[in-house]
């Protein structure tokens, strides 16, 4: 087989979307083979693409799934930003999709290309984008679903929309750019959206010393709320760097014999925590959680569906009854969100933390470090 003989079929809605075409090759070939063999170059309804690095998952399982490969660069819609990648990272979101744990929700169409953050310079801009050009710095967050499959950010090249796309803090590496999109919006959006933070409020986060939680204690301190934040015996000293005002060892001490009346709590930990924390709040308090309970192994619909509903409307009435609140949070992109972050991060309020720089073909050992969890920030890879 030639190069001209090779069909990659483009997914239906894949350039309104301004998203990577959707592809497909013959069993006994691999698009990294077929690459080397065209000289890195597909050929696709006749027009000729570059071919880019990328991390291909071929269908559900552990980290050995994750597998280097060549494929097309993803072209650009009208409201699209092709960004050329230099560093993603590692979210939770990654692995339990990758598992098949988010299977009753999000059914995916292999193969896909996994990952949300990226930081990196604009390549190709659409017709339609007026606020970026190429050669400009930026970072974001993108939401990788295209109709049933998924097209992520584990890439040389990436297609955002534009409203999902931010500039880079003049101050930060695109290493430590690409640490904060997920993980900071979704710490913004938890205490800002709908916590409703303020100056004066007092706020506690759970797993403060994780990638959310290091977010979240910098920017509530940033908008002068009192915050209070637990995690390991390790971790303390990085909880008061992060600017805490009370730091708590879970290990060593429970959080609500320690604090009381409290405006909101923000949880990347889970149902376990829920109880206490809904104790912590006062009346019109708000718990604000980012992780619903769901079955640890993957699950039928059915099974999925009865779990986290009846468990979320199980406690959300509990909260009720004291005339305290739980929201569940599902972070959406937002650039402009990401802007208002990057201005407290040029001006010193905020930074990343980074437990390690990955390449990209240590993305199997970055995915396993995640799955253990306890990560110290964030794990980020290098394109």
């Amino acid at each position: 087989m030639n190069c001209q003989e090779v069909s990659l079929r483009l997914g239906k809605g894949a350039q309104a979307e301004s998203q990577l075409p959707s592809f497909s090759f013959p069993m006994q070939f691999k698009p990294s083979a077929l690459a080397r063999k065209c000289e890195t170059v597909f050929f696709i309804s006749d027009r000729l693409l570059a071919a880019m690095k990328c991390i291909l998952t071929e269908s559900y399982g552990g980290p050995e799934v994750l597998q280097v490969e060549e494929v097309p660069v993803p072209q650009v819609g009208p409201n699209g930003v092709l960004v050329r990648i230099h560093a993603t990272s590692v979210n939770p979101l990654d692995w339990k999709l990758r598992q098949g744990l988010l299977r009753p929700v999000m059914d995916l169409r292999f193969p896909i290309i996994l990952g949300c953050d990226f930081s990196g310079v604009v390549e190709k801009v659409g017709n339609s984008v007026t606020l970026f050009k190429p050669g400009d710095e930026v970072y974001g967050f993108k939401d990788g679903r295209v109709g049933k499959t998924y097209r992520g950010t584990y890439a040389e090249y990436a297609v955002a929309p534009e409203k999902a796309v931010a500039r880079k803090p003049a101050n930060l590496s695109h290493e430590e750019a690409a640490a904060m999109p997920v993980a900071a919006v979704s710490a913004w959006q938890g205490l800002v959206k709908y916590g409703k933070i303020k100056a004066g409020s007092r706020v506690l986060i759970h797993a403060g010393a994780g990638g959310v939680g290091s977010f979240a204690i910098q920017t509530a301190k940033a908008f002068g709320a009192y915050v209070a934040a637990t995690a390991s015996g390790r971790n303390q000293d990085l909880l008061r760097e992060l600017g805490a005002d009370l730091p708590i060892d879970y290990e060593q001490e429970r959080f609500e014999e320690k604090i009381s009346g409290y405006d909101v709590v923000l949880d990347n930990v889970g149902k376990s925590v829920w109880g206490g924390s809904l104790s912590v709040l006062k009346p019109g308090g708000r718990l604000v959680s980012l992780v619903p309970p769901s079955p640890k192994e993957p699950a039928g619909k059915l099974r999925f569906f009865a779990s986290t509903g009846s468990q979320v409307a199980g406690w959300a009435l509990r909260g009720l009854l004291t005339g305290k609140f739980l929201t569940l949070l599902m972070v959406k992109p937002q650039g402009g969100e990401l802007e208002k972050l990057t201005a407290l991060v040029e001006a010193g309020k905020v930074k990343p933390v980074i437990q390690k720089v990955y390449s990209l073909e240590e993305i199997a050992e970055a995915h396993t470090v995640s799955e253990q969890g306890h990560v110290r920030g964030k794990l980020v890879l290098r394109i």
